[in-house]
């Protein structure tokens, strides 16, 4: 196997598990109460993210750090595993340096490193782990 994949998900799988969880928010690029709202104003689906987010928060050079109230596995078309802390750089269309997400695949578990959509939106979200 290749050290880094890129696997496309659906986005029907994603968006059903878009929730609207109102949290602590810091240095944001707006006025947005909710980190989905965040991801969406960077053009990217609130259902990356499982609807268990405790808090938040988001500096002005991109980096953020995701709470939840525990770890978590979401089934799309892998497993996939949040821990309860979730860091990495938003940029438009794109997360980076992500930590603390992993996708199984077969029985061995990879790191989510990047995840990117497509300009214009499509119904794709590209996922490099590895």
């Amino acid at each position: 196997m290749s050290s880094s994949l890129l696997l496309l998900l659906s986005l029907f799988f994603l968006s059903s598990l878009s929730a609207a969880v109102t949290a602590q928010l810091s240095a944001l690029p707006s006025n947005s109460s909710t980190v989905y709202d965040i991801l969406q104003e960077y053009n990217l689906p609130p259902g990356i993210l499982p609807d268990t987010v405790k808090s938040f928060s988001v500096a002005s050079n991109g980096y953020f750090v995701i709470d939840l109230y525990g770890e978590c596995y979401v089934d799309f078309e892998y497993v996939v595993y949040y821990a309860p802390r979730v860091s990495g750089f938003l940029g438009y269309d794109s997360v980076s340096n992500l930590e603390g997400i992993q996708i199984r695949s077969y029985l061995i578990w990879y790191s989510i490193s990047y995840i990117k959509v497509d300009l214009p939106y499509s119904d794709f979200v590209y996922i490099q782990f590895g």
